[in-house]
This record gives structure tokens, C-alpha cells and sequence, in this order.
């Protein structure tokens, strides 16, 4: 029999991950560890910038002055949230910044890992299995047990698919001519905070199919190879926070591109990225080196994106992240904080995955906590699916990856384009104009109990359903 080559790339989950050290993904124990650090401390981690954060939301002359005065260059601003991305070389550059008044804090901008490693793998698929312009155009939704798992095609048919809303994917790019992808795809509004690097993929690496594979969960157009997106009418647009070609990026890119959506409205924003960061001052660089920084610096890095966070609240963006994909229970660990996640006015999003699935079972548990999935009462808001590798490829999440091929993952990065497809849902049901506070309430309100009405260790306010979020 012929058979299709189709790509398919599976996330390794039990590695170096968002602060974690490294240890199997069936403990709890993966925060950083405070001997373990201490022992191995070095000197400050290197940088290239500093993120110079001012008390009002205009650069000022006098702030200005004093940037020159103290040997800076200006790379870059977010002016909407007062912060200037600052370069020097000189070493008092943080004390001669701070004689300005107008200045709250100066903290180097560090680059970290925000996004686990992965590699490509190969799968064949039958003769049956559809090319582009195929005339089935649900052929792969066997395979897509995420939607069946929050009602999505109920939504479709009730007539709901997204149509009018908008999803902003801040992430690694996105493959702009995967033919499920480019029907939804505004490039004209899509743009790249990393240097040197567009935000359309345009390589092959392991780290440039994230991107476009939560886009494709997101809103995958039924446009061709079968497959479909919970939302596939919604735009989307790339904003390239991460380098495609390593998953790491300074905190500045993160902040910059959420202040970019929130500036252009998005009525979405998904974030399927995150660190864990230690409040006394441990932090792990993009190489995962541990170094010994002020806390201060720690709290000023929360701050100025917890600044950047409110900014697109304010403008009516819904902020979706992902928990993260260390295994920790979050209650209790108060010296440890997650970005995005972990801040207010985000919707945080732990992982789910099925149970006795294998496409043709009358029975299947679709929520089952992840192994991998970052979880505590005092972090999650609401559970999607998000997959597994204990049994087979097929319990992990397929969709969208480069040159119109098709892949696996697993993570928590792939539970959170799930809610981020309900809250487009939800968004365009209502014509466009919701407060993001209503989002959240109508996503958490009409999420399934899955144990209990209360808030859920694993499971938050519930999992995710998106037939019951647009009729209820």
C-alpha cells in the first residue's frame, strides 16, 4: 500500500522547562531548588539591554536627558507603559539612571527560556490520507479528540465559529502559508519583537513549529488538509516573541508584544508561554544556567509585566496563558511566581488528556489531569485539553505545523489555544464588545465540573466547553 509521509513533532516535557530543573514529569518537586542553586551560583547572567521603567507612560525630556547623561542609547520604548529598553556599557549605568526622578526602577533585561525543547519525528499515514483541495474536509477530526472533548462541533453547529473576532498568537511566528493558516491570517497587522528575524517562519528548527501549531488550534480553517481549529473563522494574527529558532526572548519582546495587541484590539490574546521565577533572586537563564540576581530586580521584572498585562486589559483584550508544564502544585510556594500566568487579569490554563481513546471506543475519559500540567488552586482558572504521551501519539494534540504539515504535542501550551478559541467564541457571539472580566466569567460559569463546583486543584473553575459557553 502508498503511503503519505506527513511530519508530525511530539514536545519532550520532562526537560529543562520554564525555570525547572531537570526530573521526571510524575513528580511535584521541579521548582527550583535553593541548595542546589546556591551551591552552583555564579555571577550575574549576561545581558544586552536594560529595561528602564519610568513612573508615567511618557518618555520625558528630563528621563531622556538622563539616559544620555548615563552613557544609554535607546533601542526601543513601550511608551503606553513607560518603559524604554536601554543599551550600555557602562557599569554604574543602573545608579546614574536612578538619580532621575522620573525613574521607578532599571532592571537588566535578561533573555530566558519561555517555551520547552521539542523535536520533529515522522509518522505515515494511509494512502486515504487527503492532499491539499481535499474534498474531506473533516478527515483528520478522528484525530482532533480535544474538540469532541469541549463540544466544540455543538458550537459550529449552533452557528457559532468565531467569525469577527480576533486571537493574537503572541509566540515564535507563524508558518504565514500553511493553507489551514493563511485564509485567517492578517499579515498585515502581524509583526516581530525579536531582532533579526521576521515574524513569518521561515526556517526549518524544532522551535518554529510552536507557533503555528497553537494557531492551529486556535483557528485552523478547514481550508484543505482536513483539519479545524475551535474557532476556524476568527483572525489571527503573529506576533513573534520568541526566537523561532531557540524558544527564548527577553522579558522586554514579551512585554512589548503584549502592549502591541492590546494597542491594536485584540479581542485575544494567547500566551502559550511562561517562567517561573524565584522572589529572592534565583534566576535561570536561556542556557539554563542558574544565577544568584537582586530580588528587587525579580519584583521590578513582575511589575513591569504586570504593567504591560493591565495596559491591554484596559484596551479589552482577553489574556489567555498556559500553566506551565513543570508539574508543581502551586499552593504554598509563595517564593515562586509564573509569568504570565501567575499575574492578575490572565486566564491561567492547566492540561487535561483522555483516557481508553483510540478513536472507535464507546467510552473515553477526556479529563484526566496531564502528568506534565502545572497545577494549585491559587494559579489555574480553567482546564482544556492539552494532551499526554503515556500511551501513544494519538493522545497528544494535533494540528498545524510548517511547510502544511501536521504534527503532535503535548503541553499546557497546547491546552490554553483551546480556551483561547472559546473566548473568541464567546466574543464574536457577542458582536465584539465584551470586557474581558465578562469573558473569563462566561468561560469559567459554563466550564464542566469536572470534580466539584469549587475551585479545582487541577481543574480550576472546571474544563472548558465550548457549546455550552456560546447557548447558555
Amino acid at each position: 500500500m502508498k503511503k503519505t509521509t506527513i511530519q508530525l513533532g511530539k514536545t519532550l516535557l520532562c526537560v529543562f522547562f520554564f525555570g525547572a530543573v531537570f526530573g521526571s514529569c510524575e513528580k511535584e518537586e521541579n521548582l527550583p531548588n535553593n541548595d542546589e542553586m546556591e551551591s552552583s551560583e555564579l555571577k550575574e547572567p549576561p545581558f544586552k539591554n536594560y529595561m528602564v521603567i519610568t513612573e508615567s507612560s511618557d518618555l520625558t525630556k528630563s528621563v531622556e536627558s538622563a539616559l544620555k547623561t548615563s552613557g544609554g542609547e535607546i533601542v526601543s520604548s513601550i511608551p503606553e507603559i513607560g518603559i524604554s529598553i536601554v543599551n550600555s556599557k557602562d557599569s554604574n549605568f543602573i545608579q546614574n539612571t536612578m538619580k532621575n526622578r522620573n525613574v521607578t526602577s532599571v532592571v537588566p533585561d535578561y533573555e530566558i527560556a519561555w517555551i520547552p525543547t521539542s523535536e520533529n519525528i515522522e509518522a505515515n499515514l494511509p494512502e486515504a490520507t487527503p492532499s491539499i483541495g481535499s474534498t474531506e474536509p473533516y478527515y483528520f477530526y478522528d484525530y482532533l479528540w480535544g474538540l469532541e472533548a469541549i463540544d466544540a462541533p455543538e458550537a459550529w453547529n449552533a452557528g457559532f465559529t468565531g467569525s469577527g473576532a480576533s486571537v493574537f498568537v503572541l509566540d515564535s511566528g507563524i508558518d504565514a502559508e500553511h493553507v489551514e493558516l493563511a485564509p485567517n491570517l492578517n499579515t498585515s497587522l502581524s509583526a516581530s519583537f525579536i531582532p533579526g528575524e521576521d515574524w513569518n517562519i521561515l526556517d526549518s528548527t524544532p522551535f518554529d513549529n510552536h507557533g503555528t501549531h497553537v494557531a492551529g488550534t486556535i483557528a485552523a480553517a478547514q481550508n484543505g488538509l482536513g483539519l479545524i481549529g475551535v474557532a476556524p473563522k476568527a483572525e489571527l494574527v503573529a506576533v513573534k516573541v520568541l526566537s523561532e529558532f531557540t524558544g527564548n526572548g527577553p522579558f522586554s519582546s514579551i512585554n512589548a508584544g503584549i502592549v502591541y495587541a492590546g494597542a491594536n484590539q485584540a479581542d485575544v490574546i494567547n500566551m502559550s508561554l511562561g517562567a517561573t521565577l524565584n522572589k529572592n533572586g534565583k534566576l535561570i537563564d536561556a542556557n539554563g544556567v542558574p544565577y544568584k540576581i537582586p530580588g528587587k530586580y525579580i519584583m521590578e521584572i513582575v511589575n513591569a509585566q504586570q504593567r504591560a498585562i493591565d495596559y491591554a486589559a484596559k484596551q479589552g483584550s482577553t489574556i489567555i496563558a498556559s500553566a506551565g508544564n513543570d508539574g508543581v502544585n502551586y499552593d504554598g510556594n509563595s517564593a515562586y511566581i509564573k509569568l504570565p500566568g501567575g499575574l492578575n487579569n490572565v486566564i491561567t490554563v492547566s492540561a487535561t488528556a483522555p483516557e481508553g481513546y483510540d478513536w472507535t471506543a464507546d467510552y473515553t475519559n477526556f479529563d484526566i489531569p496531564s502528568s506534565y500540567t502545572t497545577h494549585g488552586k491559587s494559579l489555574v482558572d480553567i482546564a482544556a485539553p492539552g494532551g499526554d504521551f503515556d500511551v501513544a501519539l494519538e493522545d497528544m494534540i494535533l494540528s498545524t505545523g510548517n511547510n502544511n504539515g501536521l504534527y503532535w504535542s503535548a503541553g499546557t501550551s497546547m491546552a490554553a489555544p483551546h480556551v483561547s478559541g472559546v473566548a473568541a467564541l464567546i466574543i464574536a457571539k457577542n458582536g465584539g464588545e465584551m470586557l474581558p472580566k465578562e469573558v473569563a466569567k462566561q468561560i469559567e460559569k459554563t466550564a464542566d465540573k469536572v470534580d466539584g463546583n469549587g475551585q479545582s486543584l487541577f481543574f480550576g473553575k472546571g474544563r472548558i466547553n465550548a457549546y455550552r459557553a456560546v447557548t447558555e
